[in-house]
């Protein structure tokens, strides 16, 4: 069943990444991010309301509240990386630089969860690094090298990756809890977190008339990206309550396969022939790391 629900997750996320990147191009991160979550906040509390699963509220022990509120923190900082990361580069290389999550993820499994490392595993993880290297140009390469990430026109790998990194901590803090709580009320109070995390940046950056000032077109992308993600994410977390979370964060990451062709088609990026390559190996790094588990 969670399988399942992990693969059905990643073909929603896979299309949300691409009409958040539309939607993105005209709007401002931090308000696409604080509006792409209070949709998410939206989806989950919405779920829990309509399955009746709040009466649990009274079963959430003090260890699952420091979980929401741990695991909500760092979520909320790995959104504001993601959103800015997404605004500044190509679809294909941003979520290759996504993928280091499983990388992450199978080490913090390991350490803090006990989840084994095999062979394949580390094979995969290799592919997957080495792929999204191939993946990047000759200008985001230098950028690797000689500090050009901490500048503003390559800054947005520096987000990417971030993000990644704190997305794959928040995971594992909500894999770590094992109380028998609908994931649909943890997430929520989660999201309640993020969402006032996310307003609050919003409102402190300045933000407020960049909202105002959205075309009608930018804020359907967004919606649209956010629901999506929505649906994406109330599976994920299913699957991640009832899964192991190395196998859920690697089938999450195939989304990427989706978003990278449907970004031929619609925003018309291209990869060069290396890139192809690039992607060829990261594809099969994660499969394979996947067939580790």
């Amino acid at each position: 069943m969670w399988l399942l629900l992990a693969v059905i997750s990643t073909l929603f996320i896979g299309i949300s990444t691409i009409l958040s990147k539309i939607g993105i191009r005209d709007a401002d991160p931090y308000v696409t991010g604080a509006m792409t979550n209070t949709v998410l906040l939206a989806a989950f509390a919405g779920t829990a309301l309509f399955s009746g699963s709040f009466g649990q509220v009274e079963e959430m022990g003090i260890w699952t509240w420091i979980s929401v509120a741990a695991s909500g923190s760092v979520l909320a900082v790995s959104w504001v990386f993601y959103f800015l990361g997404l605004k500044g580069g190509n679809i294909s290389v941003f979520l290759a630089v996504q993928s280091l999550t499983i990388v992450v993820s199978m080490i913090l499994c390991a350490v803090f969860i006990g989840e084994a490392v095999t062979l394949p595993m580390l094979m995969g993880t290799g592919l997957i690094i080495g792929g999204t290297l191939l993946m990047m140009d000759r200008q985001e390469l230098s950028a690797l090298t000689d500090r050009g990430i901490l500048r503003s026109g390559q800054r947005w790998i520096l987000f990417a990756a971030l993000s990644a990194v704190f997305a794959s901590v928040s995971y594992v803090i909500v894999k770590a809890d094992r109380a028998p709580i609908d994931t649909n009320v943890t997430s929520a109070f989660r999201y309640m977190l993020v969402v006032a995390v996310l307003w609050a940046i919003l409102l402190k950056k300045g933000k407020k008339q960049q909202l105002k000032e959205l075309a009608p077109k930018t804020l359907l992308f967004i919606l649209l990206g956010a629901a999506a993600s929505g649906a994406g994410h109330v599976l994920v977390y299913k699957a991640l309550f009832l899964g192991k979370a190395a196998v859920i964060m690697t089938i999450y990451r195939m989304g990427m396969v989706i978003s990278i062709i449907l970004s031929r088609v619609f925003l018309h990026e291209r990869l060069q022939r290396k890139g192809w390559a690039g992607f060829s190996l990261l594809i099969i790094g994660v499969v394979l790391f996947a067939a580790g588990r």
